[in-house]
C-alpha cells in the first residue's frame, strides 16, 4: 500500500466519497427536518390552517397539492371573522408578479392577506402602517414592500406614500416591513404584500389559497372540528360520518404539520441516503478491481509464500486484511470529510437564511457509512483474496 500510494489513493477515493456523501445528505436531511419544525412551532400550538383539498380517509391529510379544486371564498372568509372564539383570521393568495417603480422593476411574490397577517405571524414594521380592515373591505390598492424589496425599488428615497405598479396596476405604498427571514421556504423581504380582496380582484381570482387563525384558549382538536362543521354546512357538503375524503378542504392543526414535516423529512433522509448509498457500492467495486490486479501483480510473491509453507488462510487473511484497512481508511476520511462539508453547508444556508438551519452530525449516518465501507471491504475484497490463496505454488512461481 506505501509503495504504491497513488493507486492507494484512488482505491478509497470511491469509499471517501461515499461515506462523505451519505453523511452530508442525512446531515442536509435532519436540518431541514428541524427548520420546517421549527417554523411549525415558531407560531405557537393556537394556530390552525385551512388549505383547498380534502384529506385522507377519517384522520389524515395527504400532501399538499396546488392543483386540486379550489373551493375556499370569501364567504368562508367572512364567516370565520363572525366566530367570537376565534381572535384573528387570516385569508391569502400568491402571485409572483411584476413590480416596477420608474426605472427599477423586480418580479417577486404578492401575497395577498388580511389586516390579521402581522398579528398571526408576529410580523414587525419598519415604518408607516399595515393593511386595515377597512382597505380589505373596500379593496384598496394599497401595498407593505418587504425590506429588500423597498430598498431594491427606491434605494435611498424614502418610499411611503409613492406608487408602484403589480402587474402595470398602479398601488400605493403605505409601510415598509423590518426584516423578518423566511417563512416556509419564502424570503418575506424580498416580497410585497397588498389586501387579498385587492388582489384577487385586480388578478380575476375567485378562490382563497389558504386561511389561517389563531383560537385563543379553545383546544386545537374542538376548534378544528367546529371548522368542519362550519365549512360543510357553508359549502353543501353532506357528511355525517366525518370522512375527510369526502371534505373539499382541510383543516389542520399545528400538530398535524409538524407529524407531516416529520414524515416528509424522514422520507427526504431515506431518498437522499440511498442515493448517496450507490456511491459505496461504486467505490466497493473500484477496491475488488483494483485487488484483483494486486493479486496479479503478486502471483510470484504468493508462490513463494506458499511454497515456504504458507497455508491458505495465510494468503486470505493478507489479502483481505489490505481490503479492509483500505476501506477502513477512506471510511474514516469519508467521515471527517462529510461532517466538515455538512458544517460548511449549513454555514452557508444560514448565511441566506438567518440562524434557522442548525448543524446536527447524523451518528447513524456515521456508524452506517463506517459499518458499510469496513463490509464493503470484506464482501468486495474476500474473491480475489481467495483467489490468490488458491493459486498453485509452482504455477505462481513460473508466472511472468
Amino acid at each position: 500500500m506505501f509503495r504504491n500510494k497513488g493507486r492507494t489513493i484512488l482505491t478509497m477515493l470511491g469509499i471517501v466519497i461515499g461515506v462523505a456523501s451519505v453523511i452530508i445528505m442525512l446531515s442536509v436531511g435532519y436540518a431541514a427536518q428541524n427548520y420546517i419544525l421549527s417554523q411549525v412551532a415558531s407560531f405557537g400550538s393556537d394556530l390552525l390552517f385551512i388549505r383547498n383539498g380534502p384529506g385522507t380517509g377519517s384522520t389524515g391529510s395527504g400532501p399538499p397539492n396546488m392543483s386540486v379544486k379550489q373551493t375556499l371564498t370569501l364567504k368562508d372568509y367572512k364567516k370565520l371573522k363572525q366566530q367570537n372564539w376565534i381572535t384573528a383570521v387570516d385569508a391569502s393568495v400568491f402571485k409572483d408578479l411584476l413590480v416596477e417603480y420608474e426605472n427599477a422593476s423586480q418580479r417577486v411574490r404578492i401575497s395577498g392577506v388580511s389586516e390579521d397577517d402581522i398579528t398571526i405571524y408576529n410580523t414587525a414594521l419598519k415604518q408607516g402602517d399595515f393593511i386595515s380592515s377597512n382597505d380589505v373591505d373596500s379593496k384598496t390598492n394599497v401595498a407593505v414592500l418587504g425590506i429588500d424589496t423597498a430598498k431594491d425599488l427606491f434605494g435611498a428615497e424614502e418610499p411611503i406614500g409613492k406608487r408602484i405598479k403589480i402587474n402595470k396596476i398602479s398601488y400605493r405604498v403605505i409601510g415598509v416591513l423590518d426584516r423578518a427571514g423566511t417563512r416556509f421556504f419564502t424570503n418575506l423581504d424580498k416580497g410585497v404584500y397588498v389586501p387579498f380582496t385587492a388582489l384577487m380582484q385586480d388578478q380575476n381570482m375567485e378562490h382563497i389559497q389558504f386561511i389561517s387563525f389563531k383560537i385563543g384558549t379553545v383546544p386545537p382538536a374542538i376548534a378544528k372540528e367546529r371548522i368542519q362543521y362550519l365549512l360543510r354546512d357553508s359549502h353543501n357538503l353532506n357528511n355525517p360520518e366525518g370522512d375527510l375524503s369526502k371534505d373539499d378542504f382541510f383543516v389542520s392543526t399545528q400538530e398535524d404539520a409538524a407529524q407531516r414535516a416529520g414524515i416528509i423529512g424522514s422520507i427526504l433522509q431515506i431518498l437522499l441516503g440511498s442515493i448517496a448509498a450507490i456511491s459505496l457500492i461504486v467505490g466497493g467495486v473500484g477496491i475488488m478491481n483494483i485487488m484483483f490486479v494486486t493479486v496479479t501483480e503478486r502471483t510470484r510473491e504468493i508462490g513463494l509464500r506458499k511454497a515456504i509453507g504458507a497455508l491458505k488462510s495465510d494468503i486470505l487473511a493478507q489479502f483481505l486484511i489490505e481490503a479492509v484497512v483500505l476501506c477502513i481508511l477512506g471510511g474514516m476520511i469519508g467521515i471527517l470529510s462529510g461532517v466538515g462539508f455538512s458544517w460548511l453547508g449549513i454555514k452557508l444556508l444560514q448565511t441566506y437564511n438567518s440562524n434557522s438551519w442548525i448543524f446536527i452530525i447524523p451518528w447513524n449516518g456515521v456508524a452506517l457509512g463506517f459499518g458499510v465501507s469496513t463490509l464493503i471491504g470484506v464482501v468486495f475484497g474476500y474473491y480475489p483474496a481467495k483467489r490468490a490463496s488458491e493459486l498453485n505454488p509452482i504455477e505462481a512461481l513460473q508466472y511472468e
